[in-house]
């Protein structure tokens, strides 16, 4: 008896659930999720924008105007999406016998999509870059409600056509291959790093290429991709070997290798002891995680007397934000900025991209080869100057140069925010492991602060001051300085700061490059006159071997 009750229910219970199911339904719950997720959207970013200051981890990176037009947009989409929803409830309007034609399952496919995509790019935690893609999002899903809403004719006919079914069957094939994809290389990703199909005898462990041209008397990379010459692991001479760690400013960026810090270094090392070593282990785009990665895995087997960690002010404090991920057995740095879907699922974090990345690298690769053209990032491109060095005339510093100046104003905050505290922790574990290791290994070490620009030159300090129009005293721009004093006097580690050094001498000239906070010729020479007296002193300090008198 109740096998029946629970059958008649049941059949009864099917035309509710087909009705359910019925694109129009679809369509309406569809609609009242977008409006009401939008909407909460908006009233999010209105109370970020009206309880957010400089005491943030956006000073300097966001502009009011902008969130503001954004919040409005969002608020507009989510009003148009309801306008729409409210004339497809129309027992008789244009619009539900337009929807009513509709496939369920085409309008669930989309509206999953497009809350993928609106949840990657969520606008909090805010990302500029982030924020000009949901103006593109928005104002497409905007037209779009805004068209089924009050021009239900035209658009039938646009969907009616055989090129809408086309776009339609070729975005699903592209989804579906996508989704396939993804899912086939991380089955194969163990095989695919096992066998090395994803690496050459181009690759090194720091993903630097050896052997490619480069401005100076060296003319190429070395064989593991950093700018200097050959160097052999075992040591023939008691004279001092010192390992240079460090990002663009050690790689020398847009200089050529014989005016690099760490080259005149080692020339005035020789001069008075022959045979001394300054190796350089700088690479562009390295931060103080990736000098640990070089130190133990290269830096220390050529068993220096000292080491020298060149710390850039300006984005190894408080380096940016990302995460690694190892593809294929290739170690690449993703973006993260706290949002879960995004940092799951965003385009990046997946297997496909990094495999298609690197196809596409070793083709243009072997393109370049056989063309003849296989030239490093700092070396004679096409419509360059004949040097990297003679780059444009200083005139002023641009608004973009400006912007990337502002972008580091939470370092100089006099408060310490909980985004400082999180960036600066990473940073401060990444030292002490370093400091860990080079105790293990007896082998002493110097930190070497790079200042910013910002904090030597007095008229980039006063237009940086103007233009994040946060009062002068709530700022410190020393409290980097300060934290690393204070760290490394705790740890015992010696500090080289070039800050007064490039103060007292930045007057008198020019020490940086147009527009770019890398040093130029002058600078990388200020350098050598504030790290030479006291390398002089450490190498003493550091035995028998390493004396340099």
């Amino acid at each position: 008896m109740s096998f029946w009750k629970t059958f008649e229910s049941s059949s009864c219970s099917r035309p509710t659930l087909m009705k359910m199911w019925s694109p129009v339904s679809v369509t309406i719950g569809a609609c009242a999720f977008g409006a009401a997720s939008l909407l909460l959207t908006a009233c999010q970013l209105v109370v970020f924008a009206l309880t957010a200051s400089s005491h943030t981890d956006m000073a300097g990176k966001w502009r009011p105007e902008k969130l503001a037009l954004l919040a409005t947009l969002y608020a507009a989409t989510a009003l148009g999406i309801c306008g729409a929803g409210w004339r497809i409830n129309g027992r008789t309007s244009p619009q539900r016998l337009l929807v009513a034609t509709w496939s369920p399952l085409t309008i669930l496919i989309g509206t999953v999509v497009l809350v993928f995509l609106f949840s990657i790019f969520y606008p909090l935690p805010y990302g500029d870059h982030h924020a000009d893609k949901l103006f593109l999002f928005l104002g497409l899903l905007l037209s779009w409600s805004l068209w089924l809403a009050l021009f239900p004719k035209s658009l039938r006919t646009v969907v009616g056509s055989r090129v809408y079914s086309w776009v339609r069957v070729g975005l699903c094939n592209v989804l579906l291959f996508l989704v396939l994809a993804e899912v086939t290389l991380r089955a194969a990703d163990p095989w695919l790093a096992r066998s090395g199909l994803f690496d050459s005898r181009y690759n090194t462990p720091f993903g630097l290429v050896p052997h490619r041209p480069t401005e100076g008397s060296i003319g190429r990379t070395n064989a593991s991709g950093f700018r200097d010459r050959e160097r052999a692991v075992e040591r023939t001479s008691p004279a001092p070997r010192i390992v240079a760690l460090g990002d663009s400013f050690t790689w020398g960026a847009g200089i050529t290798y014989d005016d690099i810090f760490v080259t005149l270094i080692e020339q005035q090392l020789q001069s008075q002891q022959p045979g001394t070593e300054v190796i350089n282990l700088g690479a562009s785009g390295f931060q103080p995680d990736e000098y640990l990665s070089v130190l133990k895995w290269q830096g220390l087997q050529y068993r220096p007397d000292l080491v020298l960690l060149n710390f850039y002010i300006g984005n190894d404090f408080l380096p940016s934000e990302g995460a690694d991920i190892v593809v294929a057995g290739l170690r690449w740095k993703v973006h993260i900025n706290g949002n879960w879907v995004h940092d799951h699922f965003s385009w990046d974090q997946w297997y496909l991209f990094h495999d298609l990345n690197y196809a596409y690298k070793v083709i243009q690769a072997r393109l370049r080869h056989s063309t003849g053209t296989d030239q490093g990032i700092w070396d004679i491109k096409p419509g360059r100057p004949q040097s990297v060095a003679k780059g444009p005339t200083f005139t002023g510093w641009s608004p973009e140069y400006l912007r990337t100046v502002q972008s580091r104003g939470d370092q100089y905050l006099k408060e310490t925010t909980l985004a400082f505290e999180y960036r600066w922790n990473k940073t401060r574990i990444t030292l002490e492991e370093t400091h860990r290791l080079m105790q293990s290994r007896h082998v002493p070490w110097v930190l070497v602060l790079i200042p910013a620009e910002e904090q030597v030159d007095g008229e980039l300090r006063k237009l940086y001051l103007e233009s994040i129009q946060i009062p002068q005293d709530q700022l410190n721009l020393e409290k980097p300085q300060q934290v690393l004093h204070d760290w490394a006097q705790s740890h015992g580690v010696p500090v080289i700061d070039l800050t007064e050094t490039f103060r007292s001498e930045v007057a008198r000239a020019r020490l940086f490059l147009a527009n770019d906070y890398h040093w130029n010729e002058a600078g990388h020479a200020v350098a050598v006159t504030g790290m030479l007296p006291p390398l002089k002193l450490l190498l003493r300090q550091s035995g028998p071997e390493g004396s340099v008198r």
